[in-house]
């Protein structure tokens, strides 16, 4: 038997079973897999082979077991798949095969980003290949190598250029060709490697015999066509996007040199076959010699002839089809930053043919990277002016002249003004087409604006279904006229006369360079510009749920309702959701500056809105400060009942509320209303009872019949404080009444009744009738009942609801348990803000997690803080007074409980001095009820006192990485009168600073005191900003200074800070933008996410099948982006390990959605050290470094 640790042998068992069940569960097989894959027979389990269809569980453990187990165990339970994988599950594609895993990791061809671990990548292939070959049978292995040449059969024989295949196909078949061909020397192993070669191309066999003449005379022969004659225009992309100038001479030098006896004729045309099936076997070939080397810069190490004579022809048809060599040698590398960097020894590098790559790639994806293209330009000018000399078309030359104009650049030798490049790009053929010179006509005044119109061809420029990048490409263009240009007035005029402004609008918002705020006010009053149809559609744009339109910039999309609010609330019932919630908060950022008529036309707008967000809005406005002009305006001009209803109500605050509702009840007509005014005039001067009593008298009866489900005589008397006798039956109507329709937060009008009711009643109100709500499945049409609880209830409703959430949260009510925590902020008790800290930091369900932050900030908004100061606020002492100490009792004994330097709950003997770590068993006279309780409490302790250690000392390094800082005053109340904080303060260096840099440092002393790095007393000034000191910022004596000092007290640090890592960019890196020194291994799909958001990175935006591929940390006014190969939101079965991409750094233009916009990086030289280092430390950190 094989040996193998119990953790080998447990997924060996597992593995058995599986393999079993998935190949018949008829017939239980385990133990023979397990007997056969450990060792104890050599007799291969009783299987037909090629047979199961389905092994895809079987195939996940032996990847498992591959990460346990690298010998004989791990290729005897492989031999097992790869003997019983029938075809049918071969050919899955989207799966890996057993064959494949067998082989590991390093048996997967590799494009030229490729490297190999191995420094000899075939040998280390050839041992697995014997190990299969061992256990697995030679004849399995020659049946995977002919599927594989199979497959890469179809690559050479395929006709289609846009159809270029897998070139992995083709590289794992050439791979295990040549590691088969060493397998064994017998005659008839040397036949069928014989027999397999010459099934290969040609020029394969040559590369494969290693033979490099006649790879020589093969390649002159086969590259001859491409050469000496043209390819059709449409698949010859250099030709469409260089100069025919440009490439005639290089071609000229080429025939010259290559085939002197042969002229070139423009009228001969290569099939595109014929080139497509050229470029597949020369840049195929070149790529098997790179993985066979184990990587690019291993191959040119090696310098072998072969691998010369392969290049040569490589550069030579570089001269003439550039582009086309960069896109097959690029084939397997489809997502590479920097293709010159992976091309670099392949191919010349002189000419900008990335840009021109750049450029064209990024113009004619769906959201354009306006900014990379800005950068690219400026950053590399003189590449931007030669790509301008050699390109061809005139719409690329209209972006760079207009990119270089915009950063101040001088084009030297432009083909004319911006403007007359504009018309040129829309009157080419190929860049304009049809539609592009029919807007050209009509934008220079050729044609009216009547005759372009009745054109159907034209108006498909502005057709959303009319999918022809051309058709973006010349709004694009025009978006690049200048504004005062009479061209650019004609347009205004156009997008205003069709029927589809709002889709012109959208589509123009393809380009950075439009603005409709600019055109709106350079053209808004043209008498021959429709304005309001305009600014409807420029209003309408950012809330259009529909994904074919475009947004315009959030700060451009405010200023324009900013400037035109009155018509915004004009169209305000036909605009859409996001849209009207937006008019509503900027309405009421500006209230101050506007008329009463206009703020009570928004609030009216807010509350008959079906939205409840915008409900909520308007209300939390209506109840914000009582406003007489403001009731009366609203009651006057509304119409729908419960508005009207508010209004009076809340006229009853007023102390002139008698007057009003006299002046009220003369203008009134309605006699229902009359009587309703008439109780309120005749209640004015009484307690508020009797206005709620006669109230819930007039109540509507719909909504009585909201109460059906509910007992008022069930639920708790309210209880008046003036002779502490129950109320009217009527006064809980009316409570439960005026709550109904406050779903988004309570109505606060209740609180008149504080006037007369106790408090203590109305939190048992509070209380029984949200027990009585969750006891009913706390119907979510009803969760109104929540947010009355809130409003009247106290800590009851926190012991409630937290653990209620906690439910929900695991039974699918995500929805209902965000909204439960949001009530929770509604609660003034801090237990209730202590509550939704916790559900943060310990629910992973993403909708209630961003409800508790949500939350969270709201409550820091209100207090005025910031949400990490409303943080510290949140932290206890857990009971310990300001010693440190807590006394727990048993009854006639005792005990003094304190937290030790260690940050450590104990039992101290205050008799010797000493410390335990638990409390004693209850002795015979001890109080068995208190003795229980005392144990109970001490146990809690140490529990809270662990999870709080984490959660601050997380909190405090996250404070380290991004600067926080503290007044003096924040500082103190946080780290000196907090017993617990002060055990973190004294373990750690203290700075103070001044615009954010350092000016001294300090350590906190057990004793209250300050001390210096000398040692030396110091004071605290009241004026200064505290916060961690990073290692960066102390001079090497400083920094031996405080390590000798803290090992001195014997003081251990709560996590690493002076011994911290520091990473800087080199100096060669500092002008890039992008860091390209990232780990290059595979990492958990799981383990890695989880560890970057323990040190407070947020995932990206979920796409397509719920797959994110960005991590994101905030320093302030700066974010760092890290891009990795992606993985699921939700976890499963089989979820492939992550690669890491890049990481760069910049400042959005939009704070709150920056993962969505287009953002300029900003060089790594230009990145704060402390921001720097500290990232490249957590994400060597989250990969195990």
């Amino acid at each position: 038997m094989l040996t193998a640790d119990r953790a080998v042998e447990t997924l060996v068992e597992k593995f058995a079973v599986t393999c079993s069940n998935e190949y018949s569960l008829k017939t239980d097989r385990s133990s023979e897999i397990i007997d056969y894959v450990l060792g104890t027979t050599d007799k291969f389990p009783d299987m037909m082979g090629n047979s199961s269809h389905y092994v895809y569980q079987t195939i996940d453990l032996l990847m498992k077991l591959a990460k346990k187990d690298n010998g004989d165990i791990f290729y005897r339970a492989g031999a097992i798949v790869i003997y019983l994988e029938s075809n049918y599950s071969k050919r899955n594609s989207w799966r890996t095969d057993a064959f494949t895993v067998c082989m590991g990791n390093d048996s997967e061809a590799y494009g030229l980003s490729g490297k190999s671990k191995s420094a000899d990548r075939m040998d280390g292939l050839l041992s697995r290949l014997e190990k299969i070959k061992q256990f697995a049978g030679e004849n399995e292995i020659l049946t995977e190598l002919k599927s594989k040449l199979k497959r890469a059969q179809w690559l050479f024989d395929s006709k289609k250029a846009d159809s270029q295949g897998d070139y992995r196909d083709v590289i794992n078949a050439l791979m295990l060709l040549q590691l088969y061909s060493r397998l064994s020397d017998t005659a008839s192993h040397l036949a069928e490697v014989q027999s397999s070669v010459q099934s290969l191309p040609v020029l394969f066999q040559h590369v494969m015999a290693n033979d490099a003449d006649k790879l020589r005379d093969e390649l002159h022969t086969l590259i001859e066509p491409l050469v000496v004659s043209n390819i059709q225009g449409k698949h010859n992309g250099s030709s469409q996007e260089l100069k025919d100038e440009f490439l005639k001479e290089k071609r000229s030098q080429l025939i010259a040199e290559l085939y002197p006896n042969t002229s070139f004729s423009s009228k001969e045309q290569c099939s595109n076959t014929v080139f497509h099936q050229t470029m597949v076997l020369v840049s195929g070939a070149l790529l098997y010699l790179i993985n066979i080397s184990g990587g690019k810069q291993r191959f040119l190490d090696t310098n072998s002839e072969i691998g010369h004579v392969l290049l040569h022809t490589v550069h030579q048809l570089h001269e003439i089809y550039p582009l086309e060599v960069r896109r097959y040698l690029l084939s397997m590398d489809p997502r590479a930053k920097s293709p010159n960097d992976l091309l670099a020894g392949l191919v010349p590098l002189d000419e900008p043919y990335q840009l021109v790559e750049m450029l064209r790639d990024e113009l004619n994806s769906y959201t354009v990277s306006w900014n990379m293209l800005h950068s690219a330009i400026a950053n590399r000018p003189e590449q931007a002016i030669r790509a301008y000399e050699i390109i061809k078309p005139p719409f690329l030359k209209l972006c760079i002249q207009k990119f270089m104009e915009d950063q101040g650049l001088t084009l030297p030798n432009a083909e004319g003004s911006l403007e007359q490049a504009v018309f040129n790009a829309l009157r080419h053929p190929l860049d304009g087409g049809r539609q592009g010179l029919a807007i050209a006509r009509y934008l220079s005044g050729e044609n009216t604006l009547e005759e372009y119109w009745e054109d159907p061809n034209s108006r498909g420029l502005f057709n959303q279904l009319n999918r022809d990048k051309k058709r973006v490409h010349n709004l694009i263009s025009i978006s690049f006229l200048p504004l005062d240009s009479e061209a650019m007035r004609r347009f205004a005029i156009l997008t205003t006369h069709p029927d589809w402004t709002l889709d012109i609008i959208s589509d123009m918002y393809n380009s950075y360079a439009f603005s409709g705020e600019q055109l709106l006010q350079r053209y808004g009053q043209d008498p021959e510009v429709q304005r309001e149809k305009l600014l409807t559609s420029l209003i309408s744009l950012n809330g259009m749920t529909d994904y074919r339109y475009k947004s315009m910039p959030h700060d451009e999309y405010r200023r324009i309702i900013q400037q035109n609010l009155d018509y915004a609330l004009k169209q305000y019932k036909k605009l859409p959701t996001d849209t009207r919630i937006l008019i509503l908060e900027i309405t009421f950022e500006q209230r101050d500056e506007l008329s009463k008529k206009i703020l009570a036309e928004a609030i009216r707008a807010g509350l008959q809105d079906s939205s409840k967000k915008a409900n909520g809005v308007a209300l939390a406005e209506f109840n914000r400060i009582p406003d007489q002009d403001l009731y009366t305006l609203i009651y006057l001009s509304e119409k729908k009942v419960a508005i009207k209803e508010m209004a009076l109500t809340a006229i009853r605050s007023l102390e002139n509320s008698k007057e009003l509702y006299g002046e009220l009840l003369k203008k009134e007509k309605s006699d229902d209303w009359k009587s309703l005014i008439q109780i309120l005039l005749d209640t004015a001067d009484l307690s508020p009872e009797y206005a709620h009593a006669a109230l819930a008298d007039q109540a509507d009866a719909k909504k009585l019949s909201r109460l059906s489900w509910l007992s008022l005589k069930d639920l708790p008397s309210l209880i008046r404080i003036e002779d502490n006798q129950p109320l009217d039956e009527r006064i809980k109507q009316y409570a439960l009444v005026q709550s109904l329709d406050h779903t988004s937060g309570p109505n606060e009008r209740l609180n008149e009744l504080r006037d007369y009711v106790s408090e203590a009643s109305l939190a048992r109100f509070a209380s029984e009738l949200l027990q009585v709500w969750i006891q009913e499945g706390a119907p979510a049409k009803e969760k109104w009942v929540m947010y009355v609880s809130a409003l009247f209830g106290d800590i009851h409703i926190v012991n409630i609801l937290a653990p209620q959430i906690k439910e929900w949260t695991e039974n699918s009510r995500g929805a209902i348990a965000a909204d439960a925590v949001k009530v929770l902020a509604y609660l003034k008790d801090p237990s209730a803000l202590m509550a939704i800290d916790k559900i943060k930091r310990g629910v992973k369900n993403r909708q209630v997690k961003g409800a508790a932050e949500e939350a969270l900030q709201l409550a820091a908004d209100n207090l005025g803080l910031t949400s990490e100061q409303l943080e510290d606020r949140l932290v206890t002492t857990l009971g310990f007074d300001e010693k440190g100490t807590m006394q727990l009792s048993y009854g006639e004994r005792s005990f003094l409980v304190k937290v030790n330097g260690d940050l450590q709950v104990v039992v101290l003997n205050e008799e010797t001095g000493k410390s335990v770590k638990s409390l004693p068993a209850p002795a015979q006279k001890d109080d068995p009820e208190l003795a229980a309780q005392s144990k109970a409490r001490f146990t809690q302790l140490k529990k809270d006192l662990k999870s709080m250690v984490n959660i601050q000392a997380q909190r405090l390094e996250e404070s380290l990485s991004k600067q926080r800082l503290w007044s003096a005053d924040e500082w103190k109340a946080l780290f000196v009168q907090n017993v617990i904080m002060q055990k973190f303060a004294v373990g750690l260096i203290w700075g103070t600073y001044e615009d954010g840099a350092l000016i001294s440092t300090f350590r906190y002393m057990e004793d209250g005191t300050f001390n210096s790095v000398d040692e030396d007393e110091v004071d605290l000034p009241s004026d200064a900003q505290v916060g961690l000191i990073h290692p960066l910022e102390l001079d090497q004596a400083t920094l031996e200074g405080w390590t000798t000092q803290l090992e001195d007290y014997e003081i251990k640090q709560p996590f690493e800070q002076l011994n911290r890592e520091i990473h800087q960019p080199e100096d060669e890196d500092k002008t890039k933008n992008e860091y390209d020194h990232l780990p290059e291994s595979d990492f958990s799909p799981t383990a890695f996410p989880k560890a970057l958001e323990k040190y407070g990175w947020i995932k990206g935006p979920a796409q397509d099948g719920g797959w994110y591929h960005e991590f994101y940390k905030e320093y302030g006014d700066l974010v760092a982006e890290l891009q990795f190969s992606g993985t699921s939101i939700t976890y499963y079965e089989g979820l492939d390990d992550i690669t890491l991409e890049s990481l760069h750094f910049f400042k959005p233009n939009n704070k709150q959605y920056y993962y969505y916009g287009d953002n300029k990086s900003i060089a790594l030289g230009n990145v704060p050290g402390r921001v720097f280092s500290e990232t490249i430390y957590d994400i060597l950190r989250a990969t195990g470094r």
